[in-house]
């Protein structure tokens, strides 16, 4: 395929531009040249952060409800089509762009992924064995699930385990094979190989959490994703689990206070933020994640006012102009993307949602408590405390709204929340025009890009 002879190309630009001690490439004008030998080499690859890292579908962001364009002008200006239609949800969100980066980049990583898992199969037995051969491979197998799971997200529907077996899902690509040519495997499908891949990387990791490289995975990462696969399948049991079992490897929250909330960037670096479990942030190629430091958006004055006065998350997070807000820094701590990876807080707010849609509602606020006391001016937060389980699970949501904005995480909450009944209607005004998105509406599900549907003929979304 084009795509991935295209991936070809730029992997060994970058296997030759990292190469030092292990010299794995002859200079043969063919594709085994792109190929690891050693464990140092297939380390180098999974360790380039352009392509592993920065590669996070952006059109859910565009088009969720954490934001607005104050004026027509303002949106007039946009001039990238996708940005654009994103935020009234037009039916042809690309209107003829091509190479769409929220299909493409996660692709390319899984290329990746599939060149090191084929040349790990080609190691000595001792190699394979070793600890570091161990956690090559999870971590290879790692970045594949996280890459569909985001891949499947954004191009499929929710999982439904009603209909997940005749939903369609993505192509899977398991091999770095150049003309595998894949059809769309159904929902279902998509969410076993995952699983598959993710469960198998928790058998292997030995380390807890890499605190010098926070872009490699470990197995306090990858329960989180399972829990946030596991939540997002409406799977709240597993999700629970997998929630304890990340944090019983590592639970370490940042006490807001410690940080400076008049800096713009009040956050330590990624590889410095005690709670960031996995580092990646959305593919660099719209602006529109950007734009509310450019001063183009606002983050919505709804969501504003759910932050109380003490509440630190809010100078942290938000920067007031003329009355409105905007997004003041990224989590990363650095850099103008969002944070899309896994951190602590997150899988606190998954446990205590499971707990309480459990019926534990005790647990839920002593979950949720134990989280917001490190968020609100020392000596401020009063406690949570209700009986009621709906009571419950409607705090837990509105914090967890608070707590992850601008993470990726908002459109596909809206998603399996609709999914649950809670019947939340997207509205955008432009000019004295209104823009709705009604729940469970097929343009949920963003269109496989026109260029892919040409190479590999497989079969488009209905929106």
């Amino acid at each position: 395929m084009l795509r991935y002879t295209k991936y070809i190309a730029v992997l060994l630009l970058i296997v030759v531009c990292s190469c030092t001690k292990s010299d794995f490439l002859d200079k043969k004008p063919n594709t085994n040249i792109v190929v690891p030998v050693t464990l140092d080499d297939m380390t180098q690859l999974l360790d380039n952060v352009s392509v592993l890292c920065y590669n996070t579908p952006a059109t859910g962001i565009m088009s969720a409800d954490e934001y607005y364009y104050p004026t027509k002008e303002i949106f007039d200006g946009i001039t990238n089509k996708t940005t654009k239609n994103c935020y009234t949800w037009n039916k042809d969100i690309y209107q003829g762009e091509k190479n769409i980066a929220d299909w493409n980049a996660p692709y390319q990583a899984i290329f990746y992924t599939n060149v090191v898992l084929e040349a790990w199969n080609k190691l000595s037995n001792e190699d394979k064995e070793s600890e570091k051969g161990k956690f090559v491979k999870a971590w290879a197998l790692f970045d594949r699930s996280y890459n569909y799971f985001n891949l499947v997200q954004i191009f499929a529907p929710t999982y439904d385990l009603n209909t997940a077996d005749q939903d369609l899902g993505v192509p899977l690509h398991k091999t770095a094979d150049i003309n595998d040519v894949q059809q769309r495997a159904s929902v279902k499908e998509t969410y076993n190989f995952i699983l598959s891949d993710l469960t198998n990387s928790i058998t292997l990791f030995s380390t807890v959490i890499s605190t010098k490289f926070r872009n490699r995975p470990s197995k306090s990462a990858a329960y989180a994703l399972l829990a946030r696969i596991s939540l997002f399948m409406r799977d709240y049991p597993s999700a629970m689990k997998a929630a304890d079992n990340s944090l019983s490897t590592y639970d370490n929250l940042i006490d807001y206070n410690t940080l400076d909330s008049t800096a713009f960037y009040p956050f330590p670096v990624a590889n410095n933020n005690v709670e960031v479990l996995l580092y990646s942030i959305t593919n660099l190629n719209y602006g529109a994640a950007t734009l509310l430091y450019y001063g183009r958006g606002f983050i919505d004055s709804g969501l504003i006012s759910l932050y109380k006065d003490n509440d630190l998350r809010k100078p942290i997070f938000f920067q007031s102009v003329n009355g409105s807000y905007r997004i003041k820094s990224a989590y990363t701590g650095d850099g103008l993307y969002p944070f899309t990876g896994l951190a602590v807080d997150e899988i606190y707010l998954i446990k205590s949602e499971c707990q309480a849609r459990s019926g534990d509602v005790a647990g839920a606020l002593t979950t949720l408590n134990k989280l917001l006391i490190a968020r609100y001016k020392t000596g401020t937060f009063v406690p949570y405390d209700t009986q009621s389980v709906s009571e419950a699970l409607k705090i837990v949501l509105t914090e967890r709204r608070k707590e992850l904005i601008w993470r990726g995480l908002r459109w596909n909450d809206i998603k399996r929340l609709n999914k649950e009944g809670n019947n939340i209607v997207l509205k955008r005004i432009i000019d004295g025009t209104v823009y709705t998105l009604p729940p469970n509406d097929p343009k949920y599900i963003m269109p496989i890009p026109e260029d892919e549907i040409a190479l590999s003929h497989i079969q488009q979304n209905q929106r």
